[in-house]
C-alpha cells in the first residue's frame, strides 16, 4: 500500500511529518511526528510516555548526541501503526527532548517502506515493501 503525506507548514518551512499511532497496552495515542532520514534513532517528548502511562526510566538508558549537544533517554519498544502497516518500532524518550516535533528515525522505523521524499511537490510518500 502507497500513502502520501503532504508536508506539515511552519512559518515558511515546510516538514516531512506524518500520523502515527503509538500504542501501550491499551492506550492508543496519535500524533504527528518527523520522518527524520538523517536521525539513527527515533525519540519523542517525555509527555507522551506519560500519557501511554510507560515509566520511562523502565527502558533502556542511551545518550544522544546532536547538534543540539548531548541528551539521556530511555529506549523502549512499542507497537506501532501507519496506516493499516503495523509493526514494532524502537522508541527513546527523553525529557531533555524540547523541540516541537517529534522524531522517527531511521533504525528500525524505516525498515517496513520504502520512503520517498518528494521535495519539489512537499510530499512524502510511503510504500509498504
Amino acid at each position: 500500500m502507497t500513502r502520501t503525506f503532504p508536508y506539515l507548514r511552519k512559518g515558511n518551512q515546510y516538514f516531512p511529518v506524518i500520523d502515527v499511532e503509538l500504542r501501550h497496552g491499551r492506550v492508543a495515542l496519535r500524533l504527528k511526528a518527523l520522518v527524520d532520514s538523517g536521525a539513527s534513532l527515533s525519540v519523542f517528548r517525555a509527555e507522551v510516555a506519560e500519557y501511554l502511562g510507560i515509566r520511562i526510566e523502565k527502558g533502556k538508558p542511551i545518550y544522544l548526541t546532536g547538534i543540539g549537544g548531548r541528551i539521556l533517554g530511555y529506549l523502549h519498544t512499542l507497537p506501532v501503526r501507519v496506516g493499516s502497516t503495523r509493526f514494532r518500532c524502537k522508541i527513546v524518550f527523553s525529557k531533555e527532548f524540547t523541540v516541537s516535533l517529534n522524531i522517527l528515525g531511521r533504525d528500525n522505523f524505516f525498515q517496513p517502506f520504502l520512503i520517498t521524499f518528494a521535495e519539489r511537490r512537499r510530499q512524502l510518500i510511503l510504500r509498504d515493501i
